[in-house]
């Protein structure tokens, strides 16, 4: 957790590990990273539950577009970071002609959303966790097109998306790996006013599918900085 300093304006002392922090010398940014969930629109492929999915970890051929992490699970050599929030965007999957290609692409947000866990452990640690709707990135497209519905998790605001109690600080010394998990929900085949269908494997009928971005969104510090 940051604590100002009195008498020291713009340094902040880490209570966690004592380093005091100048915060002129960082920006406001975030660190990111994707994953892609596989789809159909015959339903023919479908994520079973149990499946998982890991952020920051598998970088290698990504383009920029995708992930700012140069290293697997770390920040890069020199670079600090102070994590106040946390978020998640599903986005669109653009086919080789460079058009969304499945008007079914917000139903699927949807089934990720309500199904998706989302966790974060920094060293293995928890640092956060809870159902993927908890993690509003605030970013996003607002209102509603009749070509091609929007639909994200919440709100395209950043004021409206809740931050960390206590922040988090990164340096390239720690791990830092995202979960996105989908849990079986076999405990609703006791409740007889739920559909059998609440438990089946999910699937996504968008073609070719869907990507799932991560953000860590806080002050960082560049290794040029220093």
């Amino acid at each position: 957790m940051l604590k100002p300093i009195k008498g020291n304006p713009g340094r902040f002392l880490d209570t966690a590990s004592g380093q005091v922090l100048n915060i002129a010398e960082y920006r406001e940014d975030d660190k990111y990273d994707s994953i892609y969930l596989p789809g159909a629109d015959d339903g023919s492929i479908t994520i079973d539950f149990g499946a998982q999915y890991i952020f920051f970890r598998d970088i290698m051929t990504k383009r920029p577009i995708d992930t700012n992490f140069t290293q697997p699970s770390r920040l890069s050599a020199g670079e600090e970071m102070v994590v106040d929030r946390i978020g998640l965007y599903p986005r669109h999957c653009i086919s080789s002609g460079g058009e969304i290609v499945d008007d079914d692409i917000a139903s699927d947000i949807v089934r990720v959303v309500e199904n998706g866990f989302f966790r974060v452990n920094v060293n293995s640690i928890l640092l956060a966790e809870g159902p993927a709707f908890k993690f509003p990135s605030g970013y996003g497209i607002g209102g509603y097109s009749h070509d091609t519905p929007s639909t994200g998790i919440g709100v395209p605001s950043t004021a409206a998306a809740a931050k960390l109690v206590k922040t988090q600080v990164l340096t390239s010394r720690h791990e830092v790996v995202g979960y996105l998990i989908f849990h079986d929900h076999d405990w609703i085949l006791s409740e007889a006013k739920c559909p059998a269908t609440a438990i089946h494997p999910l699937y996504l009928l968008g073609e070719p599918g869907m990507i799932v971005t991560a953000f860590l969104h806080g002050l960082i510090k560049s290794a040029v900085n220093k």
